[in-house]
Order: C-alpha cells, then sequence, then structure tokens
C-alpha cells in the first residue's frame, strides 16, 4: 500500500525546541499569500498592499498510513505561471541534514533565510533539494531518504510574496508550487 501524502501547515508563535508553530494545520490545499499567518483566514479578507509583504507560509509534506519502504529525492519548486510585475517570491533554500529553514513567528517582514528566488517558473528537475525527517519539519537531524517504518516529513517549504509599490492591485495568477518525491 503506498503513502498517504497530506499538506500541513505551521503558524502562531514559535515554541518549543527545535521550534515550531503553536498551531499545526493539517489537509492544507492552498498556499494563498495574504497580511496575516493564520491559515483560516481568507486572502481577501488579509490584502498584502503593494510595497508591502505577505506573512511567510511554513508548509510542509506529511506521509503516512502506507507500507511503503522509503521515501527519497525530493524536489520543490514553482513550476508554472508567471508573476506580475512588483511580485517577488522567495523560498526556502534546499534542505539539508540539519532540516533546512529554522521556524520563526511569521511576519511581513523581508525573511532573510529564504533565499531561493522562486519568482520564475522552472522544470522540476532543477527545484531544490528537499529532506525527509522521522518526527517533524523542525528536527534537526533529516536526511535524502526514510523509511517507511512510521510517519514521515519534509523540512519547511517556506515561501513568502515579497512586492514593490509597482505591483498591480488584486489577485496574483494562480501558479503551481510542486513537490516531487519517489516512493517505493
Amino acid at each position: 500500500m503506498a503513502a498517504t501524502f497530506d499538506w500541513n501547515r505551521d503558524t502562531g508563535t514559535a515554541t518549543g525546541t527545535p521550534p515550531k508553530g503553536t498551531t499545526r494545520s493539517t489537509g492544507v490545499t492552498d498556499y494563498n499569500w495574504k497580511n496575516t499567518d493564520t491559515y483560516g483566514t481568507a486572502y481577501s479578507s488579509a490584502p498584502i498592499t503593494a510595497g508591502n509583504n505577505s506573512f511567510e507560509i511554513w508548509n510542509f509534506g506529511k506521509f503516512t498510513s502506507g507500507t511503503f519502504n522509503q521515501i527519497s529525492a525530493g524536489l520543490f519548486a514553482h513550476i508554472t505561471t508567471a508573476f506580475g510585475t512588483g511580485l517577488t517570491l522567495k523560498g526556502t533554500p534546499a534542505g539539508t541534514t540539519g532540516g533546512g529553514v529554522v521556524y520563526t513567528t511569521p511576519s511581513a517582514t523581508a525573511n532573510a533565510n529564504l533565499t531561493t528566488d522562486m519568482t520564475s517558473a522552472i522544470a522540476i528537475g532543477s527545484g531544490v533539494a528537499v529532506y525527509f525527517g522521522a518526527t517533524g519539519p523542525e528536527v534537526t537531524t533529516m536526511a535524502t531518504s526514510q523509511d517507511g517504518s512510521v510517519d514521515r516529513y519534509t523540512n519547511y517549504l517556506v515561501t513568502q510574496l515579497q512586492t514593490t509599490a509597482s505591483a498591480a492591485a488584486g489577485d496574483t495568477a494562480t501558479v503551481t508550487l510542486e513537490l516531487q518525491y519517489n516512493e517505493n
């Protein structure tokens, strides 16, 4: 039986060691950059004004309910549709054995740790490397692969929409962010 995949998101004040959000949402279906870090708030109720940034979005993947042997070879990228003028999508750097970006309380301040420019769509094969851990995205020991003996998690796949004063009012184009991985 194959693993079941689910997007999750951490929000709220950083808590614990290593840090994670105070609220963990499951069944996440979108990124919807907005002027709040709460998952349940509609983006139309928390618009980003031109010249400001969205709050960071701290999404991650979770693998459960399977007898899979291994999850490996993860990649993450913006794969379709262009952003408009004045919009830049900053994203997580490649994961590491140390887990990647450490959770911080989300804010609209530009996050200097998001060093991948994800504004332009690219082929998934050129995406950032994703690492996997056994107890959550916040763990400090991750690897390029994990066995399927228990639930497994990706590192945080953080993004932030940053804008300039030249950004047009209204919604952005719908873009696709993809997580690719091997399962056996």
